[in-house]
């Protein structure tokens, strides 16, 4: 008896993380491994260049930003013509947040400062010009390396 409702909890547990739709942090990773190891082997970049990006660092060689810039664009949030797409960032920031007002307001202040900066034409550097936006905002806003999504 306390096997079926040990079961019957979990599905239904499972059921209603299917129904809201909830962030799978894990799924996400997978696919931004997914998605980084074809930029990788596209861009000729290598595992220290993967390193330097996970770690949050600036990239130190051409492939590493060439690499960040084909993420960009495997993501969506870098048009054909190297600008940022920030409304389909903001999708993807309310998928990371669930939606939560609070961040939600700090991922559209940080995303909507860094859409109309000035960027290379060049989309490896673009994408590193944005980067360096990036981070700066969210150091503004208080969010450092150690922040957990």
């Amino acid at each position: 008896m306390a096997k079926r409702l040990l079961t019957l909890t979990v599905m239904c547990i499972v059921g209603a993380v299917i129904v809201r739709g909830e962030f799978d942090k894990n799924e996400a990773i997978a696919k931004f491994i997914s998605k980084a190891e074809q930029c990788k082997t596209e861009v000729g970049a290598t595992d220290a260049d993967i390193g330097e990006m996970v770690g949050r660092k600036p990239a130190s060689t051409m492939e590493g930003k060439c690499m960040r810039a084909c993420l960009m664009k495997k993501f969506e949030v870098m048009d054909d013509s190297g600008k940022f797409v920030a409304d389909v960032a903001l999708k993807h920031a309310e998928k990371v947040t669930e939606g939560a007002a609070d961040k939600m307001q700090v991922a559209s202040e940080i995303i909507n400062a860094c859409a109309g900066i000035e960027v290379s034409s060049d989309h490896c550097q673009a994408a590193e010009d944005y980067g360096k936006c990036f981070k700066h905002e969210a150091n503004a806003h208080g969010i450092d390396e150690n922040y957990q999504f």
